[in-house]
C-alpha cells in the first residue's frame, strides 16, 4: 500500500495514489522497508540463491554461481515478483556498476574502482559560496576519503585524486587547501574505512546561530566560558559538555526578494481582486466585495486587500444563483491553488462532496463560482488555521444552510 500525496503541475492538482512521492524525508526509509520485505520473500522461494547479496533502497548487487540459464530465470521471476516493480539486469563475468563502485575481477582476484557517470560534472558547491570555511574543507577530504574508500588499487585511487584535486581548483578552492585536505585522507589507512563505525555518542548542546563571517570568534568565547559552565552544577547537568556551535542557513536572495505575503494587486481597497497573471484561471471567479454575507444573514467585513496569490488564507466559496450556498475552506497554499480542489469535484461531478453536487445542479455549472478572501493571517501551524477556518464557519453558519456539512456534528454544539 502507497502514501496518497497531490502533485501539482500547472493550473492542475493530480494524487498520487501508488508509492509515495520522490524527495519528501519518509521516502527513502519506505522504500528501503518495502523492498526489504520484498527481497526476503522472494529469496526464501528460491531453491538457487546468490552467494552473496547486496541491497542499496532498489539497487541490488549479487554473486551468482550456478550458471547464466540460472541467472535468467532468477531474474525474471524476480522481476514478476510484484506488478509495480521492474528489475533491469546488468551482469558480466569481468566488471559490474554498483552505485559509485565500478567491482573488477582480474587474475582470481576482486578489485573496486571510482565508477563515475558520463553526465558527472564535479559540481560540488562553489568556494565563493556562504557557508562556514569548515564545510568547504570538509567537503574535500569527505570527497578524498570515498576515494580512498572505494579504490583497491593505491596507484588508481591517486590518478583519481589528481582529476578530483583539478576539479576543486576550477571550483576556486585554495590549491594548498585542497592539497593538504586530498593528503589527509589519504594517510587513512583504507582498511578500517570499511568497516561500520557506531554513532559517537555525545553530551553537547548544539548552539544553533544564523551563520555570518562576523561569528568566528563565537567558538573562542563559548570556549572561554567553559570553566563557567563546568562550575556551575545546574548549567553543567542541563548542558553537559561544552556546546557545539551549529549553524543555519540565512536568507538567500529568493527569500529576500520574495514573500509569500506580498499581495501583486495594485489597490489597496479591502476585497479580492483578481492577479491578472495571463494563465491564471482563478481571475473570472473572484469576488471583490469587501462585505461577504453568510447564509444566516450575518455580514463578515474583510480587512484586507488580497488576490489570487495570496496566501495562508479562509476563503468563502459561493455560489452566484443561490447566495446560501456557501463553503469555507482553508489553504496555507495561494488561493489559485486551495480553491482547484472545488473546481475538480465540479468538473468531474464529484457529487459525493457538497460544492461538486451543489454546482452539478439542473442549471448550474462552474461558471458560477465565486470565491473570496475571509481571513489572512500568518498562521504559525495547522492548528491555527483550522481554528480560525472554524471561528467563520461557525460565525456565518455555513453547516446548517451552507455546503460545510461535512462539518454538521458541530451543529448540536453551536449556540
Amino acid at each position: 500500500m502507497g502514501v496518497a500525496q497531490c502533485a501539482q503541475f500547472g493550473d492542475n492538482i493530480y494524487l498520487q495514489v501508488s508509492s509515495t512521492g520522490m524527495g519528501t524525508r519518509m521516502a527513502p526509509q519506505y522504500a528501503n522497508i518495502f523492498m526489504a520485505d520484498l527481497e526476503r520473500r522472494f529469496l526464501s522461494s528460491r531453491p538457487l540463491t546468490p552467494l552473496l547479496c547486496l541491497r542499496c533502497i532498489d539497487d541490488i548487487f549479487i554473486i551468482w554461481t550456478h550458471g547464466g540459464e540460472a541467472l535468467e530465470e532468477f531474474h525474471h521471476d524476480f522481476d514478476n515478483f510484484h506488478p509495480t516493480i521492474n528489475l533491469s539486469l546488468d551482469q558480466s563475468t569481468q566488471a559490474v556498476h554498483f552505485l559509485d563502485t565500478t567491482v573488477l575481477i582480474s587474475d582470481g582476484h576482486m578489485d573496486t574502482t571510482l565508477c563515475r557517470k558520463p553526465t558527472d560534472r564535479y559540481t560540488y558547491q562553489h568556494a565563493s559560496s556562504f557557508h562556514p570555511r569548515h564545510t568547504t574543507r570538509s567537503i574535500v577530504y569527505s570527497q578524498a576519503l570515498r576515494y580512498n574508500r572505494i579504490c583497491s588499487n593505491p596507484s588508481d585511487r591517486d590518478k583519481h585524486l589528481q582529476d578530483l584535486y583539478q576539479a576543486f581548483l576550477k571550483l576556486q578552492y585554495p590549491p594548498a587547501e585542497v592539497k593538504k585536505q586530498i593528503d589527509r585522507a589519504r594517510r587513512v589507512p583504507r582498511s578500517p574505512l570499511l568497516q561500520d563505525r557506531p554513532n559517537k555518542e555525545n553530551n553537547r548542546t548544539p548552539l544553533a546561530v544564523t551563520f555570518s563571517p562576523q561569528l568566528k570568534p563565537l567558538q573562542r568565547i563559548i570556549r572561554d566560558l567553559q570553566p563557567v559552565l563546568k562550575d556551575g552544577p545546574l548549567l553543567s547537568q542541563i548542558l553537559g559538555d561544552r556546546p557545539v556551535l551549529a549553524c543555519r542557513q540565512p536568507p538567500n536572495l529568493e527569500q529576500v526578494l520574495t514573500s509569500n505575503h506580498t499581495s501583486l494587486n495594485k489597490t489597496t481597497n479591502p476585497g479580492t481582486y483578481p492577479c491578472n497573471k495571463p494563465r491564471c484561471q482563478l481571475c473570472p471567479h473572484v469576488y471583490s466585495s469587501d462585505i461577504i454575507i453568510g447564509p444566516n444573514h450575518v455580514s463578515h467585513t474583510v480587512g484586507g486587500s488580497f488576490t489570487c496569490t495570496s496566501t495562508d488564507v479562509i476563503c468563502a466559496v459561493v455560489c452566484r444563483r443561490c447566495p446560501s450556498a456557501m463553503c469555507i475552506g482553508r489553504t496555507g497554499q495561494s488561493l489559485r491553488k486551495g480553491v482547484n480542489g472545488y473546481e475538480s469535484d465540479i468538473r468531474n461531478q464529484n457529487t459525493q462532496k457538497p460544492v461538486g453536487e451543489h454546482f452539478n445542479l439542473s442549471g448550474h455549472s462552474v461558471t458560477d463560482l465565486r470565491v473570496a478572501i475571509l481571513q489572512q493571517k500568518n498562521f504559525k501551524n495547522r492548528l491555527q488555521r483550522e481554528t480560525a477556518e472554524l471561528e467563520l464557519i461557525c460565525k456565518l453558519d455555513t453547516i446548517n444552510s451552507g455546503l460545510n456539512k461535512d462539518w454538521e456534528w458541530l451543529s448540536h454544539y453551536k449556540h
